[in-house]
Parts: C-alpha cells; sequence; structure tokens
C-alpha cells in the first residue's frame, strides 16, 4: 500500500524544497492532517507523524525527505490495521503478515510490524498455539492430528505446535475423548448393522483428526459397553 502525495509540476530550476501552506484536521478522522504543499493538497498524516516531524505551517520539506515521511505513515497504518485484526481475537504471526500483505503494505513494513508485536506480547505463537488448542478440544474436540494441521495452517512452528499438543493432552486421555464423542452420537449408529456402524464411527473419528489406534481402543470401549443395539 504505497502513500501518494500530488504536486504541481515544477520547472527543472525550481527549488527541491517544497512549503508547507496548510495543515487542516480532516473531517472523517480527527487523529489525522491533510497537509499542503505549495498550496496544493499533497497527503495525508496521522497526528502522530505530523508531531514526530514537527510538521508546521511554513516549514519547508526536501524533496528527499518525503518519501521517509510517507513510509512511517504506511508503517503506522499497518501496525494499526493490525491493532485491529487482533482487537477481534489473538492471531499467529503468519495471519497478521497474510492480513497485511492482502492490504498491500510493503512486505519489509509487514515484517517490521509483525516483530513489534512480538516484541511487546502481543503477538505470541506458543500463546496463541494453547489458546487455540483448549478452546478446540472444548468446544468441538479432535485428535492430535488435526489439531496438528490447523496449527500448521495458522503458521505454527512444528516444535511448537508439538509442544503445545503435548501439553493439552499431558491431562486428558485421547482415546476416552474419542470415546465420549461417539457416546454423544450413539443414536445416529443405533440398529444399523455392527460392521456398518463400525465403519461409521471410524470415519468420523478420523475425520476428526484420531489415529487408528484411538479410533480402535474408542471402538472396543464402545461395543464392550455394549452401549449400541446390534441387529
Amino acid at each position: 500500500m504505497q502513500i501518494e502525495y500530488h504536486s504541481k509540476e515544477k520547472s527543472p530550476e525550481s527549488s527541491p524544497k517544497r512549503k508547507i501552506t496548510q495543515i487542516s484536521v480532516q473531517k472523517k478522522n480527527p487523529h489525522r492532517r491533510s497537509i499542503f504543499l505549495d498550496g496544493e493538497f499533497s497527503f495525508g498524516l496521522n497526528d502522530e507523524i505530523v508531531a514526530k516531524y514537527n510538521l508546521r505551517v511554513g516549514s519547508e520539506l526536501e524533496d528527499a525527505d518525503l518519501p521517509q515521511i510517507l513510509r512511517k505513515e504506511e508503517a503506522l497504518k499497518a501496525k494499526d490495521a493490525a491493532l485491529n485484526y487482533l482487537s477481534v481475537r489473538a492471531r499467529s504471526r503468519k495471519e497478521i503478515v497474510d492480513k497485511l500483505t492482502q492490504k498491500g503494505y510493503d512486505r519489509n513494513i509487514v515484517a517490521q510490524v509483525a516483530d513489534d508485536l512480538e516484541a511487546v506480547g502481543l503477538v505470541n505463537d506458543l500463546e496463541f498455539s494453547r489458546a487455540w488448542v483448549k478452546e478446540r478440544l472444548q468446544i468441538r474436540p479432535r485428535g492430535r492430528r488435526m489439531l496438528g494441521q490447523e496449527l500448521w495452517q495458522k503458521g505454527i512452528a512444528k516444535e511448537v505446535a508439538e509442544k503445545t499438543i503435548q501439553e493439552a493432552f499431558e491431562k486428558l486421555d485421547e482415546g476416552q475423548l474419542a470415546t465420549e464423542l461417539l457416546k454423544k452420537r450413539l443414536s445416529r449408529y443405533q440398529g444399523l448393522e455392527k460392521n456398518k456402524a463400525k465403519r461409521r464411527m471410524t470415519d468420523f473419528l478420523l475425520q476428526r483428526g484420531f489415529d487408528w489406534e484411538t479410533v480402535k481402543e474408542a471402538l472396543t470401549a464402545i461395543w464392550e459397553e455394549k452401549e449400541i443395539d446390534e441387529s
């Protein structure tokens, strides 16, 4: 997302400096200022940038200074966009990077924003992973494999994902989790021929990311408890 400025054409003999002739508050956002150079609107800036560069009516700007000022403005806008994205829920670094990239921000600025957010703890892939796995297991339980796939899609490093999942299952029996899931769905299998019921149960658990050993353990538990009627 490149911020452009507008100005009238200058002759080759004209000075490379441009005078700020007006700074006005923008109607839609009181924290932004419209900057006029040599009598014409050139670009908008956040008031933080205006203060940082001590921009005032009557000040002169070198043409060479403008790209740096506009880049600072772009970086601030990218940061604001990231904070707005984070206000909905926690995000992984990859999610932040992907979102800002989709919005058209320069990749170097995107990387810097992500670094800054990590530095202050607003982006933390380990904490994000823990929260993500905890929520998934509470709302829509699934196996280790699917959790790993989801974290991978979120850009979480393999070692971080493995650590998070291992922590989550230290006090949680995956086989028992799969069994409880099946128990909640038993009405769907009542009256089915045994092998057909088992195939459907197996497919369901595999789709939820449980491995073969866990699936077999859950099926054995269900049939041993005789909680399903065989026809």
